[in-house]
């Protein structure tokens, strides 16, 4: 399995859209090295996991072919994670030759309002017949385009049921925990029913290393650290599972040299826009 990290920010990206703090101003200097866009995943060419407003541009600065995503998995509404209005434009005069004629989206109550909202004023009859949505909740198992899918109740907000993912395909298990603060204790009880082991844990690090206390929406190092050894505990990673972390605040000063050589010392990967790991 393989997971292509197309964007590895928070919400306000970094350098951050409206911000003139030092580390902002860094960064701009050195985009081709430190640009960060809004969070997405792209597993095996396939399944995209969130959808934010970067996604036309991930598309054009990593050779992404879009129309052969068969499904994407949206962690929750917020519109970092979420950008429902490009669908629109998935079909008709706008998209020729596509690969895949049906997309399968998957996502709680809070996206597919936001998802019926988003798309309503323009989306064409022809495009929405290849747009096919699926309600989920957390502690679910489904199926789609080969994988095998559970979802985990994310810690995060109150207003919807955020999720987690935890997927698995031949024999390969990835756990995506982005937006996300401490997981609850029946996450752990469930992955140790369902007999999950992950080969690679991909962490929410906001806050990264900066001082607590930390938002309970959110992890950094610390939380990463406390999240391992649980799912250690719980037989839900193991010696050889590999760790990674994103989704950073310009508030962490998430400069690439600097996060991938703190999350060494933890024994952690770091991913950066375009990374890719395999395992």
């Amino acid at each position: 399995m393989k997971i292509k990290y197309l964007g590895t920010a928070a919400a306000e990206g970094f350098p951050a859209a409206f911000c003139n703090c030092a580390h902002c101003l860094q960064a701009r200097k050195s985009l081709h090295h430190e640009w960060r866009t809004r969070s997405q995943a792209l597993i095996d060419g396939e399944l995209l996991v969130d959808f934010p407003p970067e996604t036309y541009v991930h598309t054009v600065r990593f050779g992404v072919d879009l129309s052969a995503v068969s499904a994407l998995l949206v962690t929750h509404s917020h519109t970092d994670h979420f950008y429902a209005q490009e669908l629109v434009n998935r079909g008709d005069k706008f998209a020729y030759g596509m690969t895949n004629n049906v997309l399968d989206i998957y996502g709680n109550d809070g996206v597919y309002e936001v998802f019926r909202e988003g798309t309503a004023r323009e989306i064409r009859e022809d495009v929405a017949a290849g747009l096919k949505f699926h309600r989920v909740q957390p502690f679910t198992r489904f199926e789609t385009g080969g994988y095998e899918i559970f979802t985990l109740p994310a810690t995060h907000m109150q207003a919807e049921k955020a999720l987690l993912f935890c997927i698995r395909r031949a024999g390969k298990t990835l756990l995506y925990l982005n937006d996300t603060g401490l997981l609850s204790e029946h996450c752990y009880t469930y992955l140790a029913e369902q007999k999950i082991c992950a080969d690679f844990v991909s962490f929410d690090c906001t806050l990264a290393d900066s001082d607590p206390p930390h938002s309970p929406r959110h992890m950094g190092f610390d939380e990463n650290e406390i999240v391992r050894d649980k799912l250690i505990a719980c037989g839900a990673a193991g010696e050889e599972t590999k760790y990674c972390v994103t989704h950073f605040s310009h508030n962490s000063v998430p400069f690439r040299d600097r996060i991938e050589r703190e999350a060494a010392k933890r024994g952690f990967l770091a991913a950066h826009d375009g990374a890719e790991f395999e395992f």
